[in-house]
């Protein structure tokens, strides 16, 4: 079989550089066949993506197993690197073909082989972003040249018929030069209004559908992005009058806060199942903040708050009145032991206040006479 160039462009602008001469492996027949399909001799990478289309198993995309003829061994290196990014590479041929190198490759002890992606019409795929190609419209054969306009010397005409000759002369002259100005601005215009269009047919054609698909890429997206970087937490706000603005009514009973619950969810999952997703308490209905963390820098609150799971009403409730119990309880309690320190203060104060009555006038001193105490003594033993 045909060897064929793989070419990539390293930035958006700049010219193909030339990555491997490569060959197919796999010598059966499906695979000979559809690489004799590809006409083009030269494939060039022109971009990359995180979209899953590229690196999803997906029937329309046939894998082919290349290998390096040119002894430089870079595919493996270039397999690495599109790895560490979790991006895919793909170029597009022809005129509905695409080549796709993905991040995921199968393991393999030999550096010369890298496994690719191959559609011959990638409209037929699944999700797939990519769009046709848009060919150069060639000038109208019908329409005639613009006529060259004579110079003539300058030169006042005499008479009436002259003057009118002269000024129907400019007044072509100045026509001719605007109608042509008019068709070189033309192209502008039309792509202008295309834009436009293009515009109009996607605001009128939006659905719940693509809302929900362009959600749940945007949170693939994010999640790979956040599994690259440094942080450990990552906040994902959702405003749900955002996504059901220009949607019919019953479109946008198709798209909820618990359906883009479960996508930010299941986009964490599928990118590490040992993330923890969890909905912030927020006071809105229609807005809310989802936090990602990864493994073991999830709050202990938040623990907490997942291992309770979700409870019938019955048992809520039942829950939130023992809690009350056990409060009123408690609020009783301490005010039984606030009564019985009162009343010991107030009995210690008694007892405090009794002693200080019975010691009073206790080293009073004695002033009676000699003939008193005499008298009284005698009296006594009267």
């Amino acid at each position: 079989m045909k060897e064929k160039e793989l070419l990539l462009i390293p930035e958006p602008g700049q010219k193909p550089a030339f990555l491997a001469t490569i060959r197919v492996v796999d010598p059966s027949p499906a695979v000979v066949n559809l690489w004799n399909a590809i006409a083009s001799d030269k494939i060039v990478l022109e971009g990359y993506t995180r979209d899953g289309w590229a690196w999803k198993p997906s029937p329309t995309l046939t894998n082919l197993t290349v290998e390096s003829t040119d002894g430089r061994k870079k595919v493996r290196g270039f397999a690495e690197h599109l790895k560490e990014r979790q991006k895919s590479a793909y170029g597009r041929f022809g005129t509905t073909g695409v080549w796709v190198v993905s991040y995921i490759q199968k393991k393999t002890d030999n550096d010369s082989r890298m496994d690719c992606r191959v559609s011959l019409d990638f409209t037929k795929v699944p999700h797939c972003s990519l769009k046709l190609r848009s060919l150069a419209v060639p000038p109208s054969k019908n329409e005639p040249p613009a006529k060259p306009i004579e110079a003539r010397p300058a030169g006042k005409k005499s008479g009436f018929l002259g003057k009118l000759v002269g000024a129907q002369q400019r007044t072509n002259h100045h026509v001719a030069m605007a109608s042509t100005a008019r068709k070189s601005a033309s192209p502008s215009l039309s792509s202008n209004s295309a834009h436009a269009g293009s515009i109009g047919e996607s605001a009128a054609t939006k659905t719940a559908q693509k809302v929900l698909a362009e959600f749940r890429q945007a949170c693939q997206d994010k999640m790979l992005d956040f599994d690259l970087a440094a942080e450990e937490k990552l906040e994902v706000p959702v405003t749900l009058a955002t996504y059901t603005a220009g949607l019919s009514f019953e479109d946008k009973a198709k798209v909820t806060m618990e359906i883009l619950k479960y996508m930010v969810y299941e986009a964490a999952e599928e990118v590490n199942e040992e993330w923890i997703a969890y909905k912030e308490p927020g006071g809105f209905m229609d807005e809310a903040t989802f936090a990602i963390y990864k493994e073991g820098a999830a709050p202990p609150e938040v623990l907490e708050e997942l291992n309770k799971g979700e409870l019938p009403d019955e048992v809520i409730g039942q829950q939130r009145a023992m809690q009350d119990e056990r409060v009123r309880q408690a609020n009783q309690a301490e005010q039984r032991h606030k009564t019985q320190l009162e009343l010991a203060a107030h009995r210690q104060t008694d007892e405090e206040e009794n002693d200080d009555f019975a010691a009073l006038n206790s080293n009073k001193r004695d002033r009676r006479t000699i003939e008193d105490y005499e008298r009284e003594k005698r009296q006594r033993m009267k």
